[in-house]
């Protein structure tokens, strides 16, 4: 069954269009205002710290991200097989 998930989660991923959403759009673009106004401000040290961060910060919101899918999926499939019964 994880497999299964696994590939339900990357095809979902693969399907996503919320990048051309008006909101998206404004939010993507003040965060990348705010972080070349960070970076400007930072020094060689404190960017690599804050490149580390950031790239630690992104992998925890997949795995987030992943594991709400996943526990969506259990739901689903727990639900489904009540309504067979």
């Amino acid at each position: 069954m994880e497999n299964i998930m696994n590939k339900l989660f990357y095809d979902y991923l693969a399907e996503q269009r919320v990048a051309s959403e008006p909101d998206y759009s404004s939010l993507a673009k003040g965060a990348l205002e705010k972080e070349k106004e960070l970076r400007h401000k930072l020094n060689e040290e404190q960017t690599n710290c804050f490149e580390q961060l950031f790239e630690l910060t992104s992998q925890i919101h997949f795995l987030e991200v992943k594991d709400a899918f996943f526990s969506g999926c259990k739901i689903g499939a727990n639900a489904s097989k009540e309504f067979i019964i």
